[in-house]
């Protein structure tokens, strides 16, 4: 359906001189990928809303949003996929800090995975590093988030939106596990063997 208008709003911004034959592609490449977060984007915000918890989602958003954009991560194949496996996370994490907000042993259990993900991270990627300069930014914003997380959890500080920000990131590192476990046994499968 995205597809569709955009094709057809593209023909016509052609048509129209707005833009030139050339630059269709990645004009209509752009609006989709535009279109498509701001539709996953809605539907959190929606969802946080019926759930009353808008300071808490925008602290997972950004959290997730940040470290995706430093650190990758792995990508679904359709809109579909990556709607549905965004949403539900989204909401999986957003319930998860309804019910077990003010439960110590859940955050150092989170921050504990986080930081564990982000060591088996950082040693995986160590001898694949394209983007080393964005890697090491993405990395050192890593470290310094478990860093003051684990401060605030030893001194005892537990709210809804520490939560949300710790769900976020461990979330953010498990995609990037999950990407680079595909890219270990993608090369093992090209190796001669």
């Amino acid at each position: 359906m995205i597809e569709m208008l955009l094709n057809i709003a593209g023909e016509r911004m052609v048509h129209h001189k707005v833009i030139m034959q050339k630059e269709l592609a990645i004009i209509r490449y752009g609006l989709q990928a535009m279109i498509e977060s701001m539709l996953i984007f809605s539907t959190m915000i929606i969802l946080s809303v019926i759930l009353g918890s808008f300071v808490e989602a925008l602290a997972w958003v950004g959290t997730v949003f940040l470290i995706r954009s430093m650190r990758g991560g792995r990508h679904a194949g359709t809109f579909l996929q990556c709607y549905f496996i965004s949403v539900g996370t989204f909401l999986l994490c957003m319930l998860a800090i309804h019910f077990f907000q003010h439960q110590l042993i859940l955050y150092r259990i989170i921050w504990g995975a986080a930081l564990l993900l982000i060591l088996w991270s950082l040693i995986s990627s160590i001898p694949r590093s394209k983007q080393k300069k964005i890697q090491l930014i993405g990395t050192l914003i890593n470290s310094l988030l478990i860093f003051a997380y684990g401060l605030l959890i030893f001194l005892q500080n537990t709210n809804p939106i520490l939560l949300a920000s710790l769900l976020g990131l461990t979330v953010s590192q498990l995609s990037g596990f999950v990407e680079i476990k595909a890219c270990c046994k993608q090369q093992v499968a090209n190796e001669p063997g």
